[in-house]
């Protein structure tokens, strides 16, 4: 069976007692970084040795017949990102798809998302959202999912770099309008976990933005 299992995105205690269980009995484990998930591994005391396998954007079209040959054997198959709810702007969407095509089973374990916590965070409306993820780095691409987006009636997410966020902020004045209330979340679930109108040039930390 495979289990799509959702890890801290900062504060180690945010990890469920469902998915400590999963990562106690899981065999193998597909992560976005091994290096990464081993070290979550250690900080959660998981006695459990599991294989860490690499699994990422460019190299999950060629690992999926492998992962699809340990799931027809019947092991226990979990997936890991480096922090999050796998599949929202990470791989696995084409596996699960390869899932549902073949009748293997599988399930999500809910936990924590970046995308959510900035959501609630925000202050703003969110009874309907849109989660936009990573905007491509091209400005004229950039500009034309803002100009797609700008009528929807409701909170859109975009994830980001924090050395790109100043000039993302320009770009939603300038498609959306300078009325357009923006809030920045910076280090969610951390110590200094912040929630910004504006940009003030703190290039610190992972970035939320939700405009709407």
């Amino acid at each position: 069976m495979l289990y799509l299992i959702s890890t801290p995105i900062g504060n180690l205690k945010d990890i469920t007692v469902r998915a400590m269980e999963t990562l106690e009995k899981v065999e193998i484990l597909l992560c976005e970084d091994t290096r990464n998930t081993g070290k979550l591994l250690e900080l959660l005391k998981i006695k459990n040795k599991p294989k860490l396998v690499s699994f990422y954007d460019e190299t999950e079209e060629q690992k999926i017949p492998q992962v699809m040959n340990w799931l027809r054997e019947e092991k226990e198959v979990g997936l890991v990102t480096d922090g999050g709810t796998p599949l929202l702007s990470d791989p696995g969407w084409r596996l699960v798809k390869k899932c549902q095509e073949t009748g293997i089973k599988y399930t999500a374990l809910p936990g924590a998302s970046a995308a959510i916590n900035a959501l609630v965070l925000a202050g703003l409306p969110i009874g309907r959202f849109s989660f936009l993820g990573f905007l491509p780095k091209k400005p004229g691409e950039r500009k034309k999912i803002l100009e797609k987006y700008k009528e929807f009636e409701g909170a859109k997410v975009v994830y980001e770099s924090p050395f790109r966020t100043e000039r993302l902020i320009l770009e939603i004045k300038e498609v959306c309008g300078e009325k357009t209330e923006i809030r920045i979340c910076r280090e969610m679930t951390k110590k200094f976990e912040e929630v910004k109108k504006e940009f003030d040039g703190d290039e610190r930390g992972e970035v939320v933005v939700v405009f709407g």
